[in-house]
């Protein structure tokens, strides 16, 4: 994200989830470096990630979705393209691109 912002004038939105939203941050590039505020814990729903956006009516030019794929998908894909981000797992998302980091 901090590479992002260094090369872009734009804004990430960092959503919190777990089985439910637990957290919203927004950062510039006024905010670098970016120290990251985790909160929630605990089973993973991806659905509430989604809902939110939905309905906070921000417009995403795409979503990176950080996790190890263990959790309930939504039945529709987004309009925005997601790419979820994974480490060291067999599964493979219902939509979007996925992409191994590790």
């Amino acid at each position: 994200m901090s590479s992002i912002l260094e090369e872009y004038d734009t804004t990430c939105h960092v959503i919190y989830v777990d089985a439910e939203v637990a957290g919203h941050e927004v950062f510039g590039q006024q905010d670098l470096p970016i120290t990251l505020n985790a909160k929630g814990g605990g089973g993973t729903d991806f659905r509430p990630a989604f809902k939110w956006v939905e309905e906070s009516g921000i417009e995403l030019s795409c979503m990176i979705y950080f996790t190890d794929l263990y959790g309930k998908f939504p039945d529709n894909q987004p309009e925005y393209p997601v790419l979820w981000a994974t480490i060291g797992t067999n599964h493979r998302p219902p939509f979007g691109e996925h992409l191994e980091i590790a």
